[in-house]
């Protein structure tokens, strides 16, 4: 099984996975945005958030929901 750790992919023993203290919420929640927005991505949005309000906005919500999301978890 394949692992986001700290932005690295890493290979877990399925085994092993019981013994794996659980992934803290913050770190959860950077997995889920890495999923769909690169560390520069995420940068150039913020970046930008005035001049493409509407991107940021998507992305502000999507944030908002994984949060939302990993809170109840």
């Amino acid at each position: 099984m394949k692992q986001l750790l700290n932005g690295k992919i890493i290979d877990i023993d399925v085994e092993e996975t019981e013994a794996i203290e659980p992934i803290p919420y913050e770190q959860r929640v950077v997995n889920r945005i890495r999923e769909r927005y690169s560390v520069d991505d995420e940068l150039a949005l913020l970046r930008q958030r005035v001049l493409k309000s509407e991107e940021f906005k998507e992305y502000f919500e999507f944030v908002e929901q994984i949060k939302e999301e990993e809170r109840n978890v």
